[in-house]
């Protein structure tokens, strides 16, 4: 398909557009909030709360069932961005190519980022292919801010043990390459919109918003 992809709308009336290749992306008129991670880390589990909406994202018990960017068109003023998961083994080798490139169309794009969401498993913590994004996402000076996500498999003990494990990380990563130290932020599987902990990430993704824009 040459032209760009139609939007489409969920049963809530929200516009989306899933692209497969980089002909279909949107035009890049407002800033993007990009959500990246491993295959089912929860990415779309965290856009649905977010947008408050629950099945705005698809979501799969299985791992690397999608293949496309989703642009989802929630305000007027940004994007969210849902990229495919990486890093899933028993995807064909074909289709893991078809995940690089589709991924890598999207940060070669000069696109808007407002902010890109790095998403951890609370109980994994960084793998090989999470630490290739950041470096990644640091070569080329793209704001990050890591997330990790199922909090509510561990207790409150090996949680903060896991933030602390993940900001050590964070540290390092910060100091290469003269960034900020963010500390992770955690979230629950399902997680409620007024759980403060999703307040707090929401308040940060529209300060990224207004820096974007700003500039």
């Amino acid at each position: 398909m040459s032209e760009r992809a139609k939007r489409s709308y969920d049963a809530s009336g929200v516009a989306y557009v899933a692209a497969a290749s980089v002909k279909q992306f949107p035009k890049p008129h407002r800033p993007e909030v990009v959500f990246a991670g491993r295959s089912n880390v929860g990415k779309s589990t965290l856009v649905n709360a977010l947008s408050r909406r629950k099945s705005l994202a698809r979501t799969s018990k299985t791992p690397g069932k999608t293949r496309l960017v989703f642009f989802y068109e929630l305000s007027e003023d940004y994007y969210y961005v849902d990229l495919p998961g990486y890093g899933y083994a028993k995807t064909s080798r074909g289709e893991q190519d078809a995940f690089s490139k589709v991924t890598n169309d999207y940060f070669e794009n000069d696109r808007p980022i407002a902010i890109v969401l790095l998403l951890l498993d609370i109980r994994r913590g960084f793998g090989k292919l999470d630490l290739e994004m950041l470096d990644y996402l640091c070569h080329f000076d793209i704001d990050w801010q890591v997330v990790l996500t199922k909090a509510d498999k561990l207790s409150r003990q090996a949680a903060l043990k896991a933030e602390k494990d993940v900001m050590e990380v964070i540290r390092d990563y910060a100091e290469r390459y003269q960034k900020t130290a963010r500390p992770p932020l955690s979230v629950s599987a399902g997680q409620s919109p007024r759980d403060l902990r999703m307040q707090r990430l929401e308040e940060e993704i529209l300060d990224f918003v207004e820096k974007a824009r700003s500039n």
